[in-house]
């Protein structure tokens, strides 16, 4: 994003929203390196592996959580109500977790938010 395209953001919705959608594309990194390492949905059998991702899906929940809802509003390309739900599922109901749906969030979900939070921070969105 250029300096002209930051100030845009940070004049529209705050420092803070910047911070927070930067710290979404670095939690979706992590995320994308956590499923390479884990090959498939039968990687999430190692619990560390699986509770590795579900922090990612917590703290990524938690993140769009924090963002201002005009903010929300003015991108409206993710199912942003979702992400949180995800989220609260992950931290509250995490023996309901569904591997398959769990390794479907982690490999499409997840990098199709990570390209969206880019196009938004560079501008694009």
């Amino acid at each position: 994003m250029t300096d002209a395209g930051r100030t845009e953001l940070r004049s529209r919705y705050g420092q803070r929203a910047v911070l927070n959608l930067e710290s979404l594309v670095q939690y979706c990194e992590v995320i994308a390196r956590i499923t390479a390492e884990a090959e498939n949905a039968r990687g999430l059998a190692d619990t560390s592996v699986q509770w590795a991702a579900e922090m990612g899906l917590i703290r990524i929940g938690e993140t769009v959580n924090r963002l201002p809802a005009e903010l929300l509003r003015a991108y409206p390309a993710q199912p942003w109500r979702v992400i949180v739900a995800m989220r609260n599922m992950a931290a509250h109901q995490y023996d309901d977790l569904d591997p398959e749906r769990l390794w479907r969030t982690l490999t499409r979900d997840v990098p199709s938010l990570c390209k969206y939070v880019e196009d938004i921070l560079a501008g694009c969105a």
